[in-house]
């Protein structure tokens, strides 16, 4: 598979499919080969660019910690889009990959067809709110994790990660996967990370800018999507109640990444998001899945 090189850095992607470009940010441990198989059914809606951002996958890892920021994260897909000529495209992203889509969105509005944030959140606290409640314990959990883990090591914050789910989420056996390969594949995504990119990455969303000022302005049709069961969905009733005239999506019966929780909900969803927005239709409204 092809890469680019820009930023310091070489940017693996991969683009399939015919029609509207639509480029999909990952989320926080979870690279390219990591997305779940109904994710590329996006393929046969649109033309897919998957990459994997900095510090995932087989993307450059900087050594610097310094080097990852949600800023940075946003001009490396702009580089991407212009080495393979890609004027707009409907941008998408999943938890971190959210944050780097709204990103992406306020900096380089010119460059976004639209904006879909699943399982994710424009903000970082500043607002008093529920959502802002949730981001200021995230960046609690965070700071926790990136000292634990300089102290420890990835493979016990693994550990930790596992054994906190499993004893305070309520419906962590209810996830559609075995309970075995699901942990082995959370387990597998701290330890092939390097300290420097872990380290580099949880800064980033820790310390990411808060949007939820700019996000008012945004001009492009926007797609906000959460788990009735996810953390993050406070953060995105607020979104939804920011930008003028988007799209809600309540998804029933889900947790954190719907796209692994609601196959049947995730791919669809989106490929319907887009055509309403390439046939020109108005996409405000709430809906229930």
């Amino acid at each position: 598979m092809p890469t680019i090189h820009a930023n310091g850095i070489d940017i693996w992607y991969d683009l399939q499919g015919a029609g509207p470009v639509l480029a999909l940010n990952h989320g926080w441990r979870g690279p390219t080969a990591d997305w779940p198989s109904n994710v590329f059914e996006l393929r046969e809606h649109a033309r897919l660019l998957t990459y994997d951002v900095r510090g995932h996958g087989k993307t450059t890892a900087p050594e610097d910690p310094d080097a990852y920021s949600m800023p940075q994260y946003a001009a490396d897909l702009r580089a991407l889009l212009d080495a393979i000529e890609i004027e707009r495209a409907h941008i998408v992203g999943v938890s971190q990959g959210g944050m780097i889509a709204a990103q992406f969105a306020v900096d380089y509005p010119e460059r976004a067809r639209s904006l879909v944030i699943s399982d994710s959140t424009a903000g970082n606290g500043a607002d008093e709110g529920p959502g802002g409640a949730w981001e200021r314990q995230m960046q609690s959990n965070l700071g926790i994790m990136e000292a634990l883990a300089n102290t420890e090591g990835l493979a016990s914050i693994a550990e930790r990660v596992i054994a906190h789910s499993r004893e305070n989420d309520a419906h962590y056996f209810e996830f559609p996967e075995p309970v075995d390969p699901r942990e082995a594949r959370d387990r597998a995504s701290y330890i092939n990370m390097s300290m420097a990119a872990f380290t580099g990455t949880a800064r980033a969303i820790r310390n990411r800018p808060d949007l939820t000022a700019r996000v008012r302005g945004l001009q492009m049709p926007v797609l906000i999507m959460a788990g009735e069961r996810d953390d993050f969905l406070p953060c995105a009733q607020r979104d939804h109640q920011l930008i003028e005239r988007s799209r809600f999506v309540l998804v029933r019966r889900s947790g954190h990444s719907i796209d692994r929780w609601r196959p049947d909900v995730w791919a669809p969803t989106i490929a319907q998001f887009v055509a309403d927005v390439e046939a020109g239709r108005d996409v405000a409204g709430e809906l229930v899945r």
